[in-house]
């Protein structure tokens, strides 16, 4: 669901119509039908996977009790890296800052267990994590982070090194390693590749990203809005017209993205957010990736390409007596603009109304629903067949 920057020649990237006989037949035609519905609803923002999907949430004291924030993305991360450094013994590294103060200001309090690079599953017997420590001795620190090619059953964490020659004060002094089931350590992706005798690709670790991207909802989620404060902005006729989560069907529509890194990272962070909201939508994708595509454990179908695979959407949302919702694959959060719209269409104009406007984070269910209702509850003229928004 996207920008203010609305028109009939963008096809929108998160498609809601309602359930028709007689699906369309191309893209232009599906775009050229929006424009009516987009006169009902105010801006919708995507914030795209690659910009967010690794961002956290965190507390911040100074704005009042327990308001969350976003952090950035390596923000986490750089705070468990200081806080193994000022436990490491070196003087030469040892953070300016208190663990305990870098600790607080960074969610370094979040349990281990709750953590990416904590295993997905553990076997029977593995070596416990929470007691990782090299052969020299050194403790190891559950990492915040997690490679996309590492097996389930590993942990990633991070360790302080030994100074060298080439060590400078107050820099480096802490290494990325692995651990298997079995309790060893490792300092480079080849040497697990060489230990298991095989290459590890995206598909190995599709399970930890996923977790991830769950964790992250989870924190996210905190933050949301709830459906029933968000929903008030319906006006009573539209809130009439109001469905069900269950009235909708939910399909992403995807192609060629669950063998690359980056495609299944933006794969793990939709599919997380559907299900933090409690539902499993359907992927329709390329039938090449489709084995793919269930491989990764998603209820995945054969929709062929872009406008093939929207067609197909709404037809079976048509046998399904529901109304389509068609999303894009590379969305990780669904937040709404309310308030005055910009009296002109200048870009200061358009800035200060959007910076001034209330901002609601929703989860993807809850936005779909509120635009068929928008759709639906148009209390002059024939109602919209087609809403959605765009980045």
């Amino acid at each position: 669901f996207g920008s203010s920057h609305l028109g009939p020649s963008h096809l929108p990237q998160a498609v809601l119509a309602p359930a028709v006989p007689r699906p369309l037949a191309c893209q232009s035609s599906v775009a050229m039908v929006a424009s009516k519905a987009m006169k009902a609803m105010k801006a919708l923002k995507v914030m795209k996977e690659k910009r967010v999907a690794k961002r956290i949430l965190k507390v911040d004291n100074t704005r009042g009790p327990e308001r969350l924030t976003r952090a950035g993305k390596t923000s986490l991360k750089g705070a468990l890296m200081a806080e193994v450094r000022s436990k490491s013994g070196r003087a030469d590294i040892r953070s300016t800052a208190s663990a305990a103060e870098v600790a607080s200001k960074a969610l370094v309090r979040v349990r281990p267990q709750d953590r990416a690079g904590f295993p997905v599953k553990r076997a029977p017997g593995s070596v416990d994590p929470l007691k990782w420590k090299t052969v020299a001795g050194k403790e190891v620190a559950i990492d915040f982070s997690r490679s996309a090619w590492l097996p389930d059953d590993w942990a990633q964490g991070v360790k302080t090194t030994e100074p060298i020659a080439r060590s400078r004060p107050g820099a480096g002094g802490t290494y990325t390693v692995f651990l298997s089931p079995e309790g060893r350590t490792f300092y480079h992706g080849w040497a697990v590749e060489d230990y298991l005798g095989r290459k590890l690709g995206p598909k190995d670790g599709f399970g930890g990203q996923l977790r991830l991207a769950t964790k992250m909802q989870e924190q996210i989620s905190a933050s949301w809005d709830t459906d029933a404060n968000f929903f008030k902005l319906l006006n009573a006729n539209e809130r009439k017209h109001l469905p069900k989560a269950g009235d909708l069907h939910y399909c992403i529509i995807s192609a060629r993205r669950a063998s690359s890194v980056d495609g299944m990272k933006s794969i793990a962070a939709v599919q997380a957010a559907f299900k933090a909201a409690k539902i499993e939508p359907v992927w329709y994708v390329d039938e090449a990736s489709l084995q793919d595509y269930r491989g990764l454990g998603l209820n995945a179908v054969v929709g062929g390409k872009l406008t093939a695979a929207r067609n197909r959407a709404l037809n079976d949302a048509f046998r399904m007596g529901k109304a389509c919702v068609q999303v894009s694959d590379d969305i990780s959060a669904w937040e709404y603009r309310h308030g005055p719209r910009a009296t002109s269409r200048d870009d200061d104009a358009q800035n200060a109304a959007y910076d001034a406007a209330r901002r609601y984070l929703v989860t993807p269910v809850a936005a779909a629903r509120f635009i068929l209702a928008k759709m639906r509850g148009v209390a002059d003229g024939a109602p919209p067949r087609l809403g959605g928004a765009y980045r």
